[in-house]
């Protein structure tokens, strides 16, 4: 963890990747997670005059319970207390990953159009794909300009930039990303701090 945070904190980063998960946490998680009850996502999300696409069935507000909670538990502590072993600690202060989806893209579905995450979620976001085979990446515009793909095989965990993040601010503190090739279908968790969690 305070690998990957040194890199995210690099003044040109905005996500890393690294291993993490054992092949039985990512087993375990995957099969709660497709115990839970999921609704068909929103087919277009219109912020500012843009739209963002979005071909997925989604369980949000996701239960943080059992094996979520105590891996978004130990992920919070973990996150901050490496952290805080940095040099100009990136996260500056403790966080709750109180905002859970899980997502599940059919085979062939289009996947999430670019987008950045929204500026109300603080300091870091997370992203964990427990099976499938699909492109998660980033992007220079909304045109798709750039494309860089984030490894995000199951075992791996995904963190981008949020706002506050190392002092970050604005645009340039999100990245902008998307997901498509959903060829081999997707499951993935995504947790960020939800506005006004720490109250």
């Amino acid at each position: 963890m305070r690998r990957g945070l040194a890199r995210l904190k690099e003044p040109d980063r905005r996500c890393v990747s690294f291993d993490f998960f054992s092949a039985n946490e990512v087993a375990l998680l995957r099969q709660t997670a497709l115990a839970q009850e999921f609704r068909r996502a929103q087919s277009e999300i219109k912020h500012r005059g843009r739209a963002v696409f979005q071909d997925f069935d989604v369980c949000f507000p996701a239960p943080r319970t059992g094996a979520f909670d105590q891996m978004a538990t130990q992920l919070e502590t973990g996150l901050f207390r490496a952290s805080g072993e940095l040099s100009d600690p990136p996260l500056a202060e403790a966080f709750r990953l109180a905002d859970f989806a899980i997502q599940h893209y059919p085979v062939g579905a289009r996947g999430i159009g670019i987008h950045r995450d929204g500026k109300r979620y603080r300091q870091i976001v997370v992203i964990i794909t427990l099976d499938g085979a699909s492109r998660l990446f980033t992007c220079a515009d909304r045109q798709g300009r750039s494309k860089r793909r984030i490894d995000d095989r199951p075992g791996r965990l995904v963190l981008l930039s949020a706002e506050g993040f190392a002092g970050r601010s604005g645009e340039d503190a999100r990245p902008l990303h998307g997901v498509d090739r959903v060829n081999g279908g997707r499951l993935s968790l995504g947790f960020r701090t939800a506005p006004h969690s720490a109250e």
